[in-house]
């Protein structure tokens, strides 16, 4: 059976997928959410993550802080800084999901807790798979982009990755 038929049910074919960071992007979009102006716009460039897929499917993550980027070095070191993500004591962001479920087509829902300063989130992701194939190297690998949004105090945060898996 062939990834595009078995889409309908898992999020990627069966097996276990490492995430590619080469090959991967996860970014942000910050809209103050009391003037509805966007803010922030960065991504992170230090990040693992694996995806198990079949009959139990489940994902997780995790995000070094430290690697947060907005092109502009002033904002980088406030975003670093205590009053945002203290990076020093909070190193990292990390992600559990606890339910994946098809939704149609190749859209799937994918809920559970992002860890953030030891605040632990409630969240829900909508992750499209976007194919799966074999490069030239012989590397079976899939594609998916997963969309999804979090308040933190007067904000909120829009997510967005474009995550490429390697069978493992």
């Amino acid at each position: 059976m062939s990834a595009v038929q078995t889409e309908t049910t898992t999020l990627i074919p069966a097996g276990t997928w490492t995430v590619d960071p080469v090959h991967s992007s996860i970014r942000f979009d910050v809209v103050d959410t009391d003037s509805m102006m966007k803010s922030i716009s960065g991504r992170f460039t230090d990040f693992e993550g694996t995806v198990e897929s079949g009959e139990e499917q489940s994902a997780n993550g995790v995000v070094r802080t430290p690697s947060v980027l907005t092109d502009n070095e002033q904002r980088d070191a406030h975003l670093r800084s205590n009053d945002l993500l203290g990076t020093e004591r909070y190193p990292e962001i990390r992600f559990e999901s606890s339910r994946i479920e098809h939704v149609d087509g190749s859209r799937h829902a994918v809920a559970g807790e992002l860890t953030i300063k030891e605040a632990v989130i409630p969240v829900e992701f909508e992750a499209k798979f976007q194919g799966a194939g074999t490069d030239a190297d012989g590397v079976e690998k899939t594609l998916f982009r997963v969309e999804g949004e979090i308040e933190w105090g007067p904000t909120r945060v829009e997510i967005t990755a474009d995550i490429t898996a390697v069978r493992q």
